[in-house]
């Protein structure tokens, strides 16, 4: 049975502090990630594996209104880990304002 989501408003943001030092803003979507409660993510995502993962999966399964609640940056960043169809890799790429290469 695939557990129903929650996607209609964040629950609220975390900090999560990066190896390198770099505080990034997640927006708390219970959903997202499927085994922890609502009360049970905040506490999560402060921990940089755990906040890589859970935008990965953003990445992959979370409409648009969701991901820009995300820092565009870091969604970035997380892209090429997310192993996205290329059709939702170049959706993402165009809402994030990401310019195609084009070849000479």
């Amino acid at each position: 049975m695939k557990r129903t989501s929650r996607f209609l408003g964040s629950d609220g943001h975390v900090v999560c502090k990066l190896e390198s030092g770099e505080e990034i803003l997640l927006p708390v979507f219970p959903g997202i990630l499927k085994h922890p409660t609502a009360s049970e993510l905040p506490g999560l995502l402060v921990h940089p594996n755990v906040a890589r993962k859970y935008t990965r999966e953003a990445l992959r399964r979370a409409a648009w209104p969701i991901l820009k609640q995300f820092p565009h940056p870091w969604l970035l960043r997380c892209l090429d880990d997310a192993c996205l169809l290329e059709r939702r890799r170049r959706a993402i790429e165009f809402l994030l304002g990401v310019l195609p290469h084009v070849a000479p």
